[in-house]
């Protein structure tokens, strides 16, 4: 029987043996989308992005400091630079400008790697004639800038003055907008040093080049910064034959790989080299492996192409702790889970009736100042004993967008984007999420109250258990 006839008879039947399990399934939360059955983490050879004491953060708006309706869809996360164990952005000298040795301020304080660290990836560690150490990056040397207060300020502008009335990490007060909203009392802009750069990760200016119709972005669904098409949706390689066969994991959904087109007078670019497909078409590859797109892939940033033999076209891969996988959920997408397959939570903030949204999919966006604000008190009011913290080991270190949080007893407790992490004893199988958008209101209307939410409010303060995603 011919492969087309093989195929044909057996899309209906895989259909509707999937038709079948989904009505049998009892728990919406449990429903498993994956063609290859279950969840899976992105595995390819991309550049790790950060060693061990070096994190990502996101810049200026991008730490969600406000809270209020106005300003929910406005958490501008558009460059996220490399920082240190504690959230200072790191900063290079600018091509051409003297080295530091000869001409440097005072105030920025060069990156020195902890006692047991290795050279990984892009990061080097370069020793100086005084015995002393230093981290680079692809061969430049990295620096902290001693005017930033806060995570996400930028050559001593705080991001926290973009944020309701508060002190900042120096103890100045900063912001006053109503609800955050970083109009009124934000401050002046400091301006740019000369001979001075901020260390970005994203977007990568120059640093690589794409032929037409491809792109460099960071994909967090997959942990990584990898390529995407033109449309912003992201790109695979398979990892087996040069022209994957059609998976019949793929027939029961339907979802297709699709070739990403190159044009027929296309030369080769860098890594980038064109391939001619059996059909006769043309298809872009990169480092010797075709790219593909995935039609299961509904918006930018999706990365459900993941899976078996299929990876995305990473360059570069963020951490991911060992004992932490993503989750395929029904209504959520994919959500941060343990190894087991249980769905890890976070303790957010928001003012009553305002900055909401968190029954849609990824409706509310990351805030990773509210999450520090919160901490690992979770401020709970009913069915806290269900609740636990999501423990990380004793010798657990920063890195990435992972942060270690101490408890009150010394035990180390994860977070991600600033958000502590937890798990809900209701949650049984991989998928559930019963502990989503659960929440508790603390009626205080009167700004001046000595409630503590974590976070400054001025309205009703709500705080929210609701699924972490990646």
């Amino acid at each position: 029987m011919s492969r087309e006839r093989r195929i044909r008879l057996l899309a209906p039947v895989v259909l509707l043996a999937a038709i079948g399990g989904v009505l049998a399934a009892t728990q919406a939360q449990a429903i498993s989308w994956w063609p290859w059955g279950k969840s899976s983490q992105a595995q390819s050879n991309a550049v790790v992005s950060t060693p061990p004491g070096i994190t990502l953060q996101a810049v200026g708006r991008g730490q969600g400091w406000d809270l209020g309706k106005e300003t929910a869809s406005m958490v501008y996360r558009d460059e996220v630079a490399f920082a240190d164990a504690k959230g200072k952005t790191l900063y290079f000298r600018e091509a051409g400008a003297s080295p530091c040795k000869q001409d440097c301020d005072p105030r920025f304080k060069a990156v020195q790697p902890s006692k047991n660290s290795q050279p990984i990836g892009d990061w080097t560690i370069v020793r100086g004639d005084d015995g002393s150490s230093q981290w680079a990056w692809k061969g430049r040397l990295v620096y902290t800038f001693a005017e930033d207060a806060d995570p996400g300020s930028v050559f001593g502008n705080s991001a926290a003055r973009f944020g309701a009335k508060r002190r900042d990490g120096f103890g100045n007060m900063v912001g006053g907008g109503r609800r955050g909203s970083g109009v009124r009392g934000a401050g002046g802009e400091k301006p740019k040093l000369e001979g001075w750069e901020t260390a970005l990760v994203q977007p990568m200016r120059g640093d690589f080049i794409t032929p037409p119709g491809l792109k460099v972005a960071e994909v967090l669904d997959a942990a990584s910064i990898t390529l995407v098409d033109h449309r912003g949706m992201t790109v695979y390689v398979h990892e087996g034959d040069k022209e994957p066969p059609l998976l019949e994991g793929d027939l029961a959904s339907g979802k297709r790989r699709l070739p990403v087109p190159a044009p027929a007078v296309a030369v080769a670019i860098g890594d980038f080299s064109v391939v001619s497909r059996e059909d006769g078409r043309s298809q872009w590859a990169w480092k010797g492996r075709p790219l593909y797109t995935y039609s299961g892939d509904n918006r930018s940033g999706d990365a459900y192409g993941v899976g078996g033999a299929w990876s995305v076209a990473a360059i570069y891969s963020h951490f991911m702790p060992a004992g932490v996988r993503t989750e395929l959920t029904a209504s959520q997408g994919l959500v941060l889970a343990t190894q087991a397959g249980k769905t890890l939570y976070k303790r957010d903030g928001h003012i009553y009736q305002s900055g909401g949204g968190r029954s849609l999919h990824r409706g509310a966006p990351q805030r990773p100042a509210v999450g520090r604000d919160l901490g690992v008190n979770a401020r709970c009011l009913r069915d806290c004993e269900k609740w636990t913290p999501f423990l990380a080991p004793d010798d657990a270190v920063a890195r990435g967008y992972w942060d270690v949080y101490v408890r009150a007893d010394g035990k180390k407790q994860w977070a991600y984007q600033g958000y502590a992490l937890w798990t809900f004893a209701d949650d049984k199988q991989p998928g559930d999420m019963f502990g989503h958008d659960s929440y508790d209101m603390f009626y205080a209307m009167n700004p001046q109250s000595k409630v503590d939410v974590g976070t400054p409010m001025d309205g009703v303060a709500t705080l929210v258990w609701a699924v972490a995603f990646p």
